[in-house]
């Protein structure tokens, strides 16, 4: 397979798309500080009918959100992760995208 080619089937085990897997972890991240673990089980519980992302991509987007300053270590336990204010406002940003993208694809089925 070249560098430019995409499989046509969904990746086994997670998301292809880093994007979507972000905003699930800043979403996970929403409600309350969590460890990586944390988020996993927050999101099992949360989502239903969509792909997760694996073991490896949530830490791995951890570290790049933490690293573009999107989250932060919890003070007292730098295990634990919370959102920051741009966090927020990402997460906000991109759930409203979603969101008129939903509507858009509900309103050309009607």
């Amino acid at each position: 397979m070249s560098p430019t080619t995409t499989r046509s089937t969904p990746h086994p085990t997670g998301l292809r798309d880093r994007e979507r897997c972000d905003t699930l972890v800043l979403a996970a991240l929403a409600s309350a500080d969590r460890d990586g673990y944390g988020v996993l089980r927050r999101l099992q519980e949360g989502v239903r009918g969509t792909p997760l992302p694996s073991v490896q991509q949530v830490f791995a987007s951890l570290h790049r959100l933490e690293r573009n300053r999107l989250v932060r270590r919890a003070p007292g336990d730098p295990r634990r992760y919370r959102l920051t204010a741009t966090g927020s406002r990402i997460l906000a940003a991109r759930t409203a995208a979603a969101d008129a993208y939903a509507r858009g694809l509900h309103a050309l089925q009607e």
